[in-house]
Parts: structure tokens; C-alpha cells; sequence
């Protein structure tokens, strides 16, 4: 049995604030009302005990530095650049779900390291289990280049959390239920997002001809040991919150100059390609009340040719009167995708991230035209952070890491799945 310290104060349920590093983001994307300074950005706080060793993503120009039953496949119609029931010659084995209800739960191999539970309705199960039940059907999981490295995020852990090793055990217990897997590849040693897009440690110093190899083989070498392992991701995502580039300061978008930025998005999609062109390929950023800034950012990746898939936005409402979010409201993500389905026609759309407004969330995607709308991913469903904006679907009993599903919220999941043709 682990121990790992417990908070202090008056509840288990709200941790001390980890230590925070902020790091400015010059040449930013256009504000175009919502800018830089309004990215989802925040301090970090976790439920309780586990060793803070990487705090949470902070969307924004934050980060944290411290020390079930089978689901109906098959498309909902047809658009964008993927076929309903996906892939390579009509090949049933990519999943492709008529819509996703997806969920982040990377940290689930750390929290268990911390003899952490997960029980709904009484019953202890693992949590993609309980999240399986109640309709969910595709697992996001968040990798780090070398997260042991100097100023990566497990450097003080005792396993190296979030490595492409534990994405492989994760990844398989997500696999086995049948469910579908994006992996996400942070292209750093640790969080990433638009005002954090630091260079993994091992690549640092290198000129972008160097870089762009690097990508390649990186990206290369994972979907291919994924693949070995008999857990080849459905969909892989391309850099985390790229509002302003990554690999930094090779890959930054310097004053409306995407070349280099393009140069390495290309490097890791082809490299996706050379092992199966069926998987999906995701961009992701943060702007979804921000239409003119996704415009900008769009129009400057496709004028490179860079081609992909998928484009994801991360969507964090207010949190009642808790925390004003940091994406606007759903009416306002509405707008922008019912937009954007319009004006890029080649592209299939889903919410890589969000937590509040959880029905809202998913009915912007569902009611997207011709299937265009892919679905969803909650953002680490377990765990509430005060100084961000999440509605976690579970709550804790007594320790830190004994995890309970709040009925009236994973319920939704429920409703949803029966709403959107999931299940019976």
C-alpha cells in the first residue's frame, strides 16, 4: 500500500495549489476578440495527495512545473475528408463510432500507482469500465516525449508517467472493452499548451532540418510500437493546443509565418501516414468563441498544404458562478462550428476538451450537419480543480483517491447514448 500525502484543510476534495510557472507568448495568434490573454489558461490544483509532480493543463498561458458493453460503430452521414465507417477499403477494424463520447483519462496509471479506487454504485471498477457503462466509447490519452527528463513532467516520479510505455498499458485496457483511442502527442517532456510549447529535452539546440527528422521518427517509432502491440490509435492528435505553433521557438507562428510551424506538422502526419493511412489525423486549439482567430490559424496551416482530418477546439465554459471559463458560453461555439462546417468542407470537427456544460458540449457537435460533428472528449472526468473550470462526474468518499460517480452527472452520459443512437 501506497501512501501518498493527503491535503490539508478542511476538505479532501480541494488540494493546495501547486507550484505555478507562467510563461508569456509572444507573436500570438490574433486576438480577434478573444486572444491570447483569454486562452484557457489557469493554476492548477488537483483533488488531493499524488505527488504534484506536472500539475494539470492549463490551456492557456499556465502550466503547473512541480518538483464497457460495446457501443454501435458506423457513421452518422456522410462529409468532411472520412467516410462514416472510416478508413482504408471499407476495413471495419478502425473504430469509427457514430459519435464519440469521449474522455481524458491519462492519469488514471498515476493515480493507481496512488492506490486510487473507482466505485459506482457501490462496485469498484476500473475507470474506463464505469465510464463504458454509463455510454462512453473512445478514450483520449495524453504522451510525453521523455517525461523524465530535466523539467519533464514524472522528473520526480517514481515511473515515468505518461511515456509512451504506460500509453501502451493504458491504451490496452481501453482496447479491450472495444473502445476507441486518440492518442495525443504533446511534442514535449510535459504539458503543452498555447503559451507552453516547450522543445523535449532530447531535441533542444536543434536547427528545424534536425527538428523536423525528429518529429518524424518520434511520431513514426510510437504509432509503429502502438501499432506492434496490437493497439494502434484510431486517431492520433498532432501537437496539444497549437493556437501559436510548438516546438518552441523553431515551430512558433512568428508574425503570421507558418513555414516552419507547417514544415513540422507535416513531418508528424506523414509519419502517421507511412504506418496506416486509416487512422485519423487531429489539430487542435483553443478558440472556439474566437471564430476570426480560427480562421487566421486554418487558413495559415491549409495555405501550407498541410492536410489532416480532424480539427478539434478545446470549449471550457463558466462553471456557474465558480469560474467564468475560459471559451465562452455553448451558443457561442455554436456559431463558430456551424461556421467553420461551412467554410471548410474537408475537415471533420470535434471538442477535444471541455467539462462544463456537458449536454451543451455534445449537442453542438451532434447537431453539426452530415455527421461532421465527430463528438467529444471530457477532460479528466475525475477530478475537480478549484481554479479551473470543470465539472468532474465524480466526487471523493473520505480519502483523496477513492473516486465515487456522481449519479446525476454520469447520467447524463446515459441519456446521451440513448439520444444519439448509442445504444437502445
Amino acid at each position: 500500500m501506497r501512501s501518498a500525502p493527503r491535503p490539508t484543510g478542511s476538505s479532501a476534495w480541494l488540494s493546495l495549489p501547486w507550484l505555478l510557472l507562467a510563461l508569456g507568448c509572444s507573436d500570438a495568434a490574433p486576438t480577434g476578440g478573444g486572444g491570447e490573454g483569454t486562452a484557457s489558461g489557469g493554476s492548477a490544483l488537483s483533488t488531493g495527495g499524488a505527488p504534484a509532480t506536472g500539475g494539470m493543463p492549463s490551456s492557456g498561458g499556465a502550466f503547473s512545473s512541480g518538483g464497457g458493453g460495446g457501443l454501435a460503430t458506423g457513421g452518422r452521414g456522410n462529409g468532411g475528408t472520412n467516410p462514416g465507417t472510416g478508413g482504408h477499403g471499407g476495413d471495419d477494424d478502425v473504430f469509427r463510432p457514430p459519435f464519440i463520447l469521449g474522455a481524458d483519462i491519462t492519469g488514471t496509471l498515476r493515480d493507481e500507482y496512488w492506490d486510487a479506487t473507482y466505485r459506482d454504485e457501490g462496485v469498484e471498477k476500473p475507470l474506463e469500465q464505469i465510464l463504458q457503462d454509463h455510454g462512453f466509447n473512445y478514450v483520449r490519452i495524453d504522451t510525453f516525449v521523455d517525461p523524465s527528463a530535466p523539467g519533464g513532467f514524472a522528473e520526480a516520479d517514481p515511473l515515468p508517467f505518461r511515456n509512451l510505455d504506460q500509453t501502451i498499458v493504458l491504451a490496452k485496457r481501453v482496447k479491450a472493452l472495444g473502445m476507441g483511442f486518440l492518442l495525443d502527442l504533446h511534442m514535449s517532456d510535459t504539458w503543452t499548451n498555447p503559451g507552453a510549447q516547450g522543445t523535449p529535452h532530447a531535441w533542444q539546440g536543434f536547427g528545424i532540418d534536425a527538428l523536423e527528422t525528429a518529429v518524424h521518427d518520434y511520431v513514426k517509432d510510437a504509432v509503429t510500437r502502438l501499432a506492434a502491440e496490437g493497439v494502434r490509435p484510431d486517431m492520433v492528435q498532432i501537437g496539444n493546443e497549437i493556437t501559436n505553433g510548438f516546438l518552441w521557438d523553431a515551430g512558433r507562428i512568428h508574425n503570421d509565418d507558418f513555414g516552419n510551424f507547417a514544415r513540422l506538422l507535416k513531418a508528424g502526419i506523414r509519419a502517421v501516414r507511412d504506418v496506416d493511412d486509416r487512422i485519423q489525423v487531429m489539430l487542435h486549439i483553443e478558440k472556439c468563441n474566437n471564430l476570426a482567430t480560427t480562421r487566421w490559424w486554418l487558413d495559415g496551416v491549409l495555405g501550407q498544404g498541410v492536410e489532416f482530418d480532424v480539427f478539434g477546439q478545446s470549449c471550457y465554459a463558466p462553471d456557474g458562478d465558480r469560474h467564468p471559463g475560459y471559451q465562452g458560453t455553448p451558443a457561442e461555439w455554436a456559431t463558430t462550428f456551424a461556421a467553420l462546417v461551412d467554410e471548410y468542407p474537408d475537415l471533420d470537427f470535434v471538442i477535444a476538451e471541455y467539462s462544463a456544460e456537458q449536454r451543451a458540449a455534445n449537442d453542438v457537435m451532434f447537431q453539426l450537419p452530415n455527421g461532421r460533428g465527430l463528438g467529444t472528449f471530457n477532460w479528466d472526468p475525475t477530478r475537480f480543480y478549484e481554479t479551473h473550470p470543470n465539472v468532474p462526474l465524480f466526487t471523493t468518499d473520505g480519502e483523496w483517491n477513492d473516486f465515487v460517480t456522481i449519479p446525476e452527472r454520469i447520467g447524463l452520459y446515459d441519456q446521451m447514448a440513448q439520444d444519439y443512437g448509442l445504444r437502445p
